[in-house]
């Protein structure tokens, strides 16, 4: 409403931001932080994960072959503890890859030089299977969605809620697809090897869990090996939420499948974890599947179909509770990379501003006057203005 006013929104870039990123997918999540933050016009430093350095020195080599000035990306090699020293080093902000616990370490730490952080954390994403699903195309999806890189994805399909009315039949189906599918180390395989020790732990203490409390395994439940770090595709029945795989991340290749008696009670079981990054509905109707899409807890959801957003660079990625709370690609994530700056300037300059001491009443019935012609329409809005520079209606 101040029409002799210019206001403007400008974005700056922080200065300098630690890029911390982790041992799955260790280039692209590597890189892309790291090119949004430099087209935000930031230098970076990159700490990639003590499992994956050399993801980081080839990116380095990359951009060291580009026209970047010397020093804008440097790469730096360890384990949390060179990750600590790189938040206590200085930098402008922070953004960070990994689990939930050590998410809370870097914001933690970081808080003590209030330095803004962005955490892209992990997930335990919901797959709801309605009673008017293609069963097929449904399982395979699913199946493609847990299986996918062994497992090792964020964005990987953990828990399966299926309407009790398709719930065996959806089971055959899946089963049917996860024959399909073929796992090793070599050759041409579907799933492939789980990426440490620590992780072939994690899954392995999982399942273990999971059938001691009752669980039955319906396809896989162990290694191709006892050598190998090669984990079957595994589907998991009779599953109850008091079991480690229904509680905490997995990051490898077990499925539970649930049944629940119908998409009231599937909203409220996907929705009981404090992670929520993703979600994918299975329906034959797209209505039905973004009305329960959007009532489940997440950055985002698919509707018959899942992991292909990823494909998108446009959409934003990110999730919300102990998912994270920032957000990756598209406008939103090259904004996250740089901090807005309000400027308003004069487009006509007058001795003083109305507002200025000592109040007047030809300034109290200006203002008023512009605030008439904003806030009122048609003959109301002359109307209002007339009155206000007569001086109507003052007390």
């Amino acid at each position: 409403w101040m029409l002799w006013k210019r206001s403007t929104i400008l974005q700056e870039p922080y200065g300098v931001v630690a890029v911390i990123s982790p041992w799955n997918y260790p280039f692209i999540l590597s890189a892309e932080p790291t090119l949004t933050a430099l087209f935000a016009g930031n230098g970076v430093v990159l700490k990639p994960s003590e499992y994956t350095p050399f993801t980081g020195a080839i990116l380095a080599e990359l951009l060291g072959d580009t026209d970047l000035p010397a020093g804008l990306v440097q790469v730096v090699q360890g384990d949390g503890e060179t990750g600590s020293h790189l938040v206590d080093a200085g930098v402008d902000r922070i953004h960070f890859t990994g689990s939930p616990r050590a998410g809370r370490a870097v914001l933690t730490r970081a808080a003590r030089h209030l330095i803004p952080v962005s955490l892209e954390l992990g997930g335990k994403d919901p797959a709801v299977v309605l009673d008017d699903a293609d069963l097929p195309r449904s399982a395979r999806g699913i199946a493609f969605g847990a299986f996918f890189n062994a497992g090792q994805t964020c964005l990987a399909t953990e828990r399966v809620y299926v309407m009790e009315a398709v719930y065996e039949p959806f089971l055959r189906e899946l089963r049917r697809a996860v024959a399909e599918l073929r796992a090793g180390s070599a050759g041409r395989v579907d799933v492939g090897p789980l990426t440490t020790p620590d992780q072939l732990e994690v899954v392995e203490t999982q399942l273990a869990d999971a059938v001691e409390l009752g669980a039955r395994v319906l396809c896989g439940g162990d290694r191709v090996d006892p050598a190998s770090n090669v984990f079957l595709p595994t589907v998991l029945v009779d599953v109850t939420d008091e079991m480690l795989i229904m509680r905490e991340e997995t990051f490898g290749p077990l499925l539970p499948v649930i049944p629940v008696a119908d998409e009231e009670e599937a909203i409220r079981r996907a929705g009981e974890l404090p992670m929520g990054l993703f979600a994918s509905v299975w329906t034959g109707s797209p209505e039905r599947g973004r009305a329960v899409g959007m009532r489940l807890p997440g950055g985002g959801f698919t509707v018959n179909d899942t992991l292909s957003h990823w494909a998108n660079p446009a959409l934003p990625m990110g999730g919300v509770g102990e998912s994270g709370f920032s957000r990756v690609r598209g406008d939103e994530g090259l904004l996250s990379f740089s901090r807005s700056r309000s400027v308003m300037e004069n487009r006509i300059e007058f001795k003083r501003e109305p507002w200025w001491f000592p109040h007047r009443p030809a300034d109290r019935r200006l203002v008023r006057a512009v605030t008439a012609w904003e806030g009122e329409r048609g003959v109301g809005r002359i109307s209002g203005v007339v009155k206000a520079l007569l001086g109507r209606g003052e007390t």
